[in-house]
């Protein structure tokens, strides 16, 4: 004992402070480590505590070895492991770093405390004064209608304002001169230029001009959007695409519901069902006191209404939710590397910014899509035969290219990248524990592919529509899309029984035949039934009566009108005493319909 107290005094003073620099780093660089471990409650405890016990009993090795190798002057060893050491601080102090970071970023994915607010004075570009200007009668629209009175606070505007109960409505007076401008939300280019309202506003951009713009910050009302339900059981998780050019989650508060997907995942049995909700469904909005609009209306009454008006329509709760901006999904697949995804259409598409002298095309069959391809992929719907429900379909299969790229990843350093490059772009309600807690299913994936005696499944639901239009105030036709109930009533029940809100119900005939090709069931699909909205007839060719006898049924007011041959409404293919012509086209809603004049065939006296 008193000899090597005696060596102690012959030790190396370099040695010496080499040691005790190599002891102080390894504690401090320990405690980070165990500190940011520590807060990953969502990660495995057992493993958690290992890597501690780890780090602990190398500590004590460390230390007793370095010591002995310095109490013995054997310098080559001591050398050595302390070059050895000094490597495993660095790599601790990487996955600190790594581990903080990504812990940082997962706090970002969170609903932003305050968000931004833009709203528009608009007015068509001849224009020179305004004395008169339209504004949205819904006074809890932020954009519509608080920023619009910002706007006239802040310019002191003495405008005569005129109510109107839709955008439809206010744009249609614009163009007609019936008022000088319209107070618009930030979104209306993007709503309204695509919006098939005959062609009424697709020239929007090009007529219309900004006269003023304001913007505003206000506390996000979607942050009360929380669940308690653990990613350990069966939950829902709404995916909603923000069709914005802004490159942050900060200005996407009022946005156009393009994509709309509700997934719900069983981690019981690693199942996955996909309901792709179409943009032009005619639902009622739960925000609009139950009043009927296209589904994607009710984007602008933020995420809670979207959510609670498809648990109206469905039944089911969302426990969760993902709205990702647009420019997003450019930096998420770029950050993997690009997908493969087949093509199923030549087409072309504006870029990210909507630039049209940057379009993006591509041809047909399997492609090696980088972040704008796939982007426009996503948006492309104008030329596809099957309009809005073959793009649903396209972007199905780019969600399905993007899980296969996230499972295949390699290095811890990939998943960083990611979760850095769409954090900022993406807003969901699922907490940071909730997040971390993924890991658990994401182990149990990779395990089962490893042992490939079970594999991720996923199931599709198709809703079967029919063409709607659907009447405005002032006459105007939007074309929306009906839905058969039985075909959504299938849908439901898929995602009930994956949620196991329902028993399954067991197959006792089954045949096979090895010449057919075996399809994945598509639930929903093919099935039509009862048309679910009432839609007004075609009354060509009918009697007065039966016109009048189905206006009594759905008190609707029968106008009638005589026509003979020197008028343009009269129809010459159609016998004297029958309705020749309708003021309400057949197959419009009858929502909002209040009377129909129908035209008679008569004979001049």
């Amino acid at each position: 004992m008193f000899r090597r107290i005696k060596r102690l005094l012959y030790i190396s003073k370099i040695n010496f402070i080499i040691y005790l620099v190599g002891i102080v780093l390894f504690i401090l660089s320990f405690s980070l480590l165990s500190l940011s471990l520590i807060k990953l409650t969502g990660i495995e405890t057992i493993l958690r505590i290992v890597v501690i016990l780890l780090m602990i009993v190398y500590g004590m090795f460390y230390a007793y070895k370095a010591y002995l190798y310095m109490l013995n002057r054997n310098r080559i060893k001591f050398v050595f492991l302390s070059l050895f050491h000094f490597l495993i601080i660095v790599i601790i102090l990487i996955f600190f770093y790594f581990i903080n970071t990504v812990y940082g970023e997962l706090g970002n994915l969170g609903g932003k405390g305050k968000v931004k607010y833009t709203g528009y004075l608009i007015s068509l570009k001849e224009t020179d004064s305004i004395k008169k200007a339209g504004i949205t009668s819904n006074k809890d629209s932020i954009e519509g209608y608080s920023v619009a009175q910002e706007i006239i606070k802040k310019n002191k505007l003495d405008y005569e304002l005129v109510d109107y109960s839709s955008y439809e409505d206010m744009l249609y007076a614009l163009y007609n001169k019936e008022i000088d401008g319209a107070f618009v939300e930030s979104n209306y280019l993007t709503y309204f230029s695509s919006n098939d309202n005959e062609n009424m506003f697709s020239d929007l951009q090009d007529k219309t001009k900004v006269v003023y713009e304001e913007s505003i910050l206000k506390e996000n009302k979607d942050l009360n959007l929380t669940s308690n339900k653990t990613l350990k059981e069966p939950f829902t998780i709404l995916l909603l695409g923000v069709d914005s050019t802004e490159d942050t989650m900060e200005a996407a508060s009022s946005f156009n519901g393009d994509t709309l997907m509700m997934v719900t995942f069983n981690p019981h049995t690693l199942n996955a069902t996909v309901f792709s909700i179409p943009r032009d469904l005619y639902v009622p909005i739960a925000c609009k006191k139950g009043n009927k609009a296209k589904i994607n209306s009710s984007s602008a009454g933020g995420v809670s209404c979207v959510i609670n008006t498809i648990k109206d329509l469905t039944g089911i709760d969302i426990d969760y939710y993902a709205k990702i901006n647009f420019k997003g999904v450019v930096d998420l697949v770029e950050a993997l590397g690009g997908i493969d995804v087949e093509v199923t259409y030549k087409f072309c598409e504006q870029d990210s910014n909507r630039d049209f002298s940057n379009m993006i095309c591509l041809d047909k069959g399997m492609k090696h899509l980088n972040g704008e391809e796939t982007l426009a992929y996503a948006r492309h719907r104008h030329s596809l035969p099957g309009g809005d429900l073959q793009r649903i379909q396209n972007q199905q299969l780019i969600v399905e290219a993007m899980a296969r790229k996230l499972i295949s990843l390699n290095t811890l350093t990939d998943f960083k990248d990611i979760l850095s490059s769409v954090s900022k772009n993406v807003e969901t309600n699922l907490s940071r524990e909730q997040i971390l807690s993924s890991y658990n299913i994401l182990k149990d994936v990779v395990i089962n592919l490893m042992q490939k005696n079970r594999s991720v499944t996923a199931q599709k639901g198709y809703l079967e529509v029919y063409d709607l239009k659907v009447l405005t105030p002032s006459g105007l036709y939007s074309a929306a899309l009906g839905y058969y109930e039985d075909s959504l009533n299938e849908i439901i029940k898929m995602m009930k029984i994956n949620l196991e809100l329902e028993d399954a119900e067991m197959i006792k005939d089954f045949s096979f035949d090895a010449n057919t090709l075996y399809e994945t069931k598509v639930y929903g699909k093919g099935i039509k039934g009862q048309i679910r909205d009432e839609v007004v007839p075609d009354f060509t060719s009918q009697s007065v009566t039966m016109a009048e006898n189905w206006g009594i049924e759905k008190n609707i007011t029968i106008i009638k009108e005589y026509v003979t041959e020197d008028n343009a409404l009269y129809n010459p293919e159609v016998n004297v005493g029958l309705i020749a012509s309708q003021s309400v086209k057949a197959g419009a809603s009858t929502n909002n319909v209040k009377e129909i004049t129908i035209y008679i065939n008569s004979v001049l006296e």
